[in-house]
């Protein structure tokens, strides 16, 4: 039997490494290139969504402690189809997440040998995992503290020069492309990305010491703080940048520089130390829904493999494997859209399994769960590139493959 490790600071400190990670470093550029003067709109929508999720995740977690998230929910309050869906959502999006945020490791650690940096970057994060969660808890406890300080101090320094950006705020025109009604919710579903990180605390299930009731007071509270740093960083970024925001190739640096303060090598080393968070943090979350979906069958029984620290080291093994495969599949930009994509259908199927609870269960009202499946919808068809064709073909082929396997081994 897993043994239940981790506290409820341990389980914040993985759900802030998790959400504070390498997409905080990226994403208010490319959506204020979207969004414009409207990045606050699209800041609120992607944080309505996160807490419509989290509100959902809260009611299923209550009542399921099994390790999984929404994978073992749905398997509970819907079906077995719904829940190999959203279980091959999750494993194989996060699969691109991981492979992703080690490249933007690579690229601020080692910019000329970034593919080899990132896959070394997921080799050492798997022995920590392997190691054991009580030790994933720990390095997520430092790296998000860490990356914490960093932004409150970006924070406070910006608040303190805002008199130095106020010739900054000039008109958009001209300078952003020209904004257009789906652009805010494209945007959103962009910053939406920095934001997924709590699903990964409801994944760990029993290995959090009292998991029914430190998993969704850990998911509030990692939320909470995290969307206020969101909100604040949106305000100085925009006052101090202003329309540089959108062309700024490091909008970090950018910053700081604009402040005249030269901290190049301090947004470096947390931008890595944030990456490797996040890495660590995924790979935590995906083997152990991978593990739970192999006791069911759903993939091959040697995922469930755990060594004598509890973790399940060959679904760690396999899913490094996948990531570090795709760090030398050359562009990689569709592939965050992907994940984004595959996210957003992941919370979809959490919200109809909170659906499916009996009124005795619920702690919420049912028009939560319908909104938040709505708005996943609406974002998940709003992401950027080629990824939401490419991802309903993937997903159509897995089911069919799931249905053929099934059938030959009757």
């Amino acid at each position: 039997m897993t043994k239940r490790q981790v506290g409820l600071a341990g389980t914040i400190a993985i759900g802030l490494a998790s959400m504070l990670g390498a997409g905080v470093f990226v994403v208010f550029r490319d959506a204020y290139a979207l969004a414009g003067d409207w990045l606050y709109g699209a800041l609120f929508l992607a944080g309505l969504v996160a807490s419509l999720n989290a509100a959902s995740i809260y009611q299923l977690a209550r009542q399921v402690d099994r390790p999984g998230g929404t994978y073992a929910y749905a398997r509970v309050y819907r079906n077995d189809t719904w829940s190999f869906m959203a279980g091959f959502a999750f494993v194989f999006g996060k699969i691109g997440s991981i492979a992703a945020i080690a490249l933007v490791f690579g690229e601020y650690a080692f910019p000329e040998q970034k593919q080899i940096v990132a896959v070394i970057a997921i080799l050492v994060m798997v022995v920590v995992n392997v190691l054991g969660i009580q030790r994933t808890a720990a390095v997520a406890a430092v790296l998000a503290t860490v990356t914490t300080g960093f932004l409150i101090l970006a924070i406070l320094l910006g608040a303190s020069f805002f008199r130095m950006s106020s010739t900054s705020q000039v008109s958009l025109g001209g300078n952003l492309p020209h904004l257009r009604g789906w652009g805010i919710v494209t945007a959103a579903s962009i910053i939406f990305f920095a934001f997924a990180g709590y699903a990964r605390v409801a994944t760990l299930g029993n290995e959090v010491r009292d998991s029914k009731k430190n998993i969704p007071k850990a998911i509030a509270i990692t939320l909470s703080a995290v969307l206020a740093i969101y909100l604040l960083l949106t305000i100085v970024l925009t006052k101090v940048l202003g329309v540089g925001l959108a062309g700024a190739e490091a909008p970090f640096i950018a910053f700081f520089n604009e402040l005249g303060l030269h901290l190049d090598w301090l947004v470096l080393a947390v931008a890595s130390a944030a990456s490797l968070g996040s890495i660590l943090a995924l790979l935590a979350g995906v083997s152990r829904t991978a593990a739970e979906m192999s006791h069911d069958r759903e993939l091959p029984r040697f995922f469930a493999a755990r060594n004598r620290f509890g973790s399940p080291w060959v679904a760690e093994v396999v899913i490094a494997i996948g990531a570090s495969s795709l760090v030398f599949a050359g562009r990689l930009s569709w592939v965050i859209g992907f994940s984004s994509f595959s996210v957003l259908f992941y919370y979809a199927i959490a919200h109809l399994s909170a659906l499916g609870q009996p009124l005795e269960e619920r702690a919420l009202p049912r028009s939560i769960a319908v909104a938040g499946l709505i708005l996943c919808l609406v974002l998940a068809f709003s992401v950027p590139g080629p990824a939401v064709w490419v991802s309903v073909l993937i997903l159509a082929a897995a089911l069919v493959l799931r249905r053929l396997f099934r059938v030959d081994s009757k």
